[in-house]
């Protein structure tokens, strides 16, 4: 008979229907949240617990006054009433490595117990549901870190140069309940428990793990190759990292390499006996229900010993969190916790819920950069609000002053002018209003703008219509690895909409190449190298321009109410413009269509068998890319370098970007004697596709039947094309042909800009990566402005730049664009929350202003 001390399992499901996180600094769930999701590592930074309130009260973070008992009775109260449930149907399970007392609510609750490690406290969880139909709050804390154990690496121990954790106090509560409690009392479920096999009291073994690795696995019915990612334990004890590293790479050895990833809460918040438990619980149930994939920052590559055996495991690490997408193949999503204790283990299998609906949190609202929206109708009364915010913000705490700024600016929607304060602390806000002071004066007495580095901003000169919105969607050049990272977690309004526009969204949006997988840190040369990659093949760069294109529309629409009056695209832009409007009733069929297409995938670009043709080149074998084709940036006007290129010479002008700069494409030798030719400096830009040339006349037809699609009710925006200069009808050959005509032409970029401005259009908003097309705005206006001898009111707006943080990047476009004039939904920087509270939100986007 084998010896089965110790070991059990649960035989129910158990929903997750409560959370709750507090730690120094991190005053509520949502800091925590965020925390973990930015994956730095946590100093435990006190002092900003006083930038933060919530409904008019100041959130102290677990200072030296809160003790343990403390920590659980409020975190069990949070928790309790977000469910709307009474104590007596709760009964409340304290880990605890001390058996610390519970005593100054235990007559409170149902019942209160105490356990030494989680495995044990989901087994009884489990008894106590099935057999009292109650909800179970499982609650652990620590009150006595060491200040002086510091973490300077956001790593783990599986790690190659780790060096050891840090220590905070804090508290988390997990409330369980079985699904038909939840259903009856209205409770959101923020994931599901969906098996756990726990090995208790013994001396753990590799081969006992294992055991319990597949017990659990057994248990909910899914195979390691399901499992999504793993949230490991790490522990600092060498042995005990040992065997879980053992453990885990023998129990996962058959599942396909790049398909686990490995996350670790102990990277951001140190390690904390019981309750680094439980919080390696919340963060599985953070990835879940927030759809992400978390990242540990410093980690670099696993221990020198285990490098082969996990180069051969189905794991990698992300430095930064990325998001999920559903995959067909493994749906519906898992994820797994690996807890181990010193004679404790326990093997955990999340599911999520993938209810479709918005899975709102607090990630913008917690940002450190923070608005501060003022409004007045001359420069006495600006003058005014920015010396009042200077005097409350020596009395109020920074969060709550901007809440209040807000409210106030929201109650007063006609004011003549408009500004916002950009800052992420006390300390700056001073400086931005000093500089304010000085600045609004400036711009009024010159009829101008002010602006800062940090992006606060105020124009003097607000746009007079309210129809001037324009979309500008920038060409394939523009993407590259790690785009968008973050826009998901941002913006969780826009998910489930962009999820619907394909069968397989992260396909279509090129996951794989734009957050690549890796179980060694990537380095500067590897990144650049997989950037040129991911815009070698035109038909996977088109497909993924197309998505993105989506994502940033759908966060003007969903999140911010902005709508464009009119669009235009630059070069493939113009397919992305489309499909970002919704102007096709199914753009997900593009995917199918790009990836069995002839011409974006070998005659126009790879092979380029199309220019092979026209030159009478030899042809080469699939996947043979030699360098035949090569697109430079010049400076010079289209009049210059047309006149410079002879006769018989490969050479084209293919994007005039400003009235002095273009690019021209052609083969790598001929261009260079063009270049020479006419004196001019010219960057290459790796860029082999030969789009808007003579040769990509030959795949007109071939085009146009690629972007003939049904059409979608018509919308109001009026689409401008370079393949006329004019407004393209929503019909699927008046698309088909103004995209075959533009991918086979020069594009003329100042003649499209010049074309809107005369339209009317004044506020340029870049829908895309990178900000080229704002500054060739910028400098096409501009110039015409000083030909005409007029002044030029216009505005142009990026919302991503390359290394900038995409919080940071949007705060800046928002208060260009509140600045100027537009009407735009400012509540998504304010409110907020990962909490839903039965019977307010359940699950959808809050819009009624509250708390959550």
């Amino acid at each position: 008979m084998p010896d089965n001390r110790g070991l059990d399992s649960l035989n129910n499901q158990l929903a997750i229907i409560g959370i709750d996180a507090q730690f120094e600094g991190l005053p509520d769930i949502d800091y925590v949240e965020s925390a973990l999701y930015k994956g730095e590592v946590y100093k435990g930074d006190t002092h900003k617990a006083c930038l933060h309130r919530v409904d008019g009260q100041d959130l102290d973070p677990l200072l030296e006054q809160s003790d343990y008992s403390t920590l659980c009775k409020d975190s069990a109260a949070r928790v309790v009433a977000a469910n709307k449930l009474s104590a007596q149907q709760v009964a409340v399970i304290i880990v605890s490595d001390a058996g610390e007392p519970f005593a100054a609510v235990e007559q409170e609750y149902f019942s209160c117990s105490t356990v030494n490690n989680l495995g044990a406290a989901l087994i009884r969880s489990e008894k106590l549901i099935v057999e009292f139909n109650v909800a179970v709050l499982i609650i652990a804390a620590k009150s006595n870190a060491d200040p002086n154990i510091k973490q300077d690496q956001a790593s783990i121990s599986f790690n190659d140069d780790f060096s050891g954790y840090a220590q905070h106090n804090g508290v988390v509560s997990i409330l369980l309940s079985a699904a038909d409690f939840a259903a009856a009392h209205g409770c959101y479920r923020y994931a599901t428990l969906h098996s756990a096999a726990c090995s208790a009291d013994t001396l753990n073994t590799e081969g006992e793990m294992r055991a319990t690795i597949e017990r659990s696995l057994r248990a909910a019915k899914v195979s390691t190759g399901m499992i999504d990612s793993v949230e490991v334990s790490a522990l600092s004890d060498p042995a005990l990292c040992i065997l879980e590293t053992k453990a885990l790479l023998s129990a996962y050895s058959h599942g396909q390499k790049l398909s686990t990833a490995i996350s670790c809460s102990k990277s951001v918040l140190g390690e904390n006996k019981s309750l680094s438990q439980l919080l390696g619980l919340l963060n599985s149930v953070f990835v879940l229900q927030q759809r992400y994939r978390a990242g540990i920052k410093d980690w670099t590559k696993p221990v020198f010993e285990k490098l082969q055996a996990w180069s051969e495991s189905p794991f990698y690490v992300f430095n930064q969190a990325t998001p999920a997408f559903p995959d067909p193949d493994r749906s519906p999503r898992y994820v797994a916790y690996s807890c181990l204790s010193k004679n404790d283990y326990a093997h955990i299998i999340l599911q999520e819920n993938n209810d479709k609906l918005v899975h709102s949190n607090g990630f913008n609202a917690c940002a450190d950069s923070t608005l501060f929206v003022l409004a007045g109708n001359n420069q006495a009364e600006l003058t005014g609000q920015l010396q009042r915010l200077s005097e409350n913000l020596s009395r109020a705490n920074f969060k709550a002053l901007a809440k209040q700024c807000f409210k106030e600016f929201s109650e007063q929607p006609n004011k003549d002018f408009k500004m916002v304060l950009l800052a992420e602390s006390h300390e700056q806000l001073m400086k931005e209003i000093t500089l304010a002071l000085t600045g609004i004066k400036h711009a009024f007495t010159n009829n101008s703008h002010w602006k800062t580095p940090k992006g606060s901003y105020f124009s003097a000169t607000p746009l007079a219509s309210k129809k001037n919105v324009a979309f500008l969607y920038p060409g394939i050049g523009a993407t590259y690895v790690g785009l968008g990272r973050d826009l998901f977690h941002l913006f969780p309004e826009i998910y489930s909409s962009i999820v619907a526009l394909a069968d397989d969204i992260g396909a279509s949006l090129k996951e794989r190449l734009i957050y690549p997988r890796s179980l060694t840190r990537l380095d500067f040369s590897e990144l650049k190298k997989l950037d040129l990659s991911l815009r070698s093949t035109l038909a996977e760069i088109a497909e993924c321009g197309v998505g993105f294109a989506c994502v940033f529309s759908e966060i003007f629409a969903q999140v911010f109410n902005i709508k464009a009056d009119f669009a235009a695209g630059y070069s493939m832009g113009e397919i992305s413009m489309y499909a970002g409007l919704g102007c096709w009733r199914s753009p997900g069929l593009m995917s199918a269509r790009l990836a069995s297409s002839n011409t974006f995938n070998h005659r126009l670009s790879g092979e380029l068998r199309a220019l092979r043709e026209r030159w009478n080149l030899p042809d080469v074998a699939d996947g043979t890319l030699e360098r035949i084709w090569e697109t430079y940036s010049i400076r010079g006007s289209f009049v210059e370098v047309n006149k410079a290129i002879k006769k018989g010479e490969r050479v084209y002008v293919t994007l005039i970007n400003t009235p002095d700069s273009l690019t021209i494409g052609g083969y790598p030798q001929d261009c260079l004697r063009v270049i020479k030719r006419l004196g001019a400096r010219a960057v290459p830009l790796n860029i082999g596709n030969a789009i808007h040339s003579e040769a990509a006349y030959s795949e007109y037809q071939a085009i146009q039947d690629l972007y003939t699609m049904e059409v979608s009710e018509r919308i109001n925006t009026k689409m401008y094309s370079s393949s006329c200069y004019l407004p393209i009808p929503q019909h699927p050959k008046a698309i088909a042909v103004s995209i075959a005509k533009c991918l086979c032409e020069p594009v003329d970029f100042p003649r499209l800009i010049n074309t809107l401005s005369n339209q009317g259009a004044e506020v340029f908003i870049e829908m895309g990566a990178g900000s080229s097309l704002s500054g060739w705005t910028n400098k096409i206006l501009k110039m015409g402005a000083v030909a005409d001898k007029t002044t030029a009111n216009f505005l142009t707006v990026p919302v991503n730049a390359k290394g900038c943080d995409d919080q940071l990047s949007y705060a800046r476009a928002a208060a260009k664009l509140v600045s100027a004039g537009v009407d735009i939904n400012l509540s998504s920087f304010f409110y907020g929350s990962i909490i839903q509270p039965v019977g307010l939100c359940s699950g959808k986007a809050c819009q009624c202003g509250c708390r959550y």
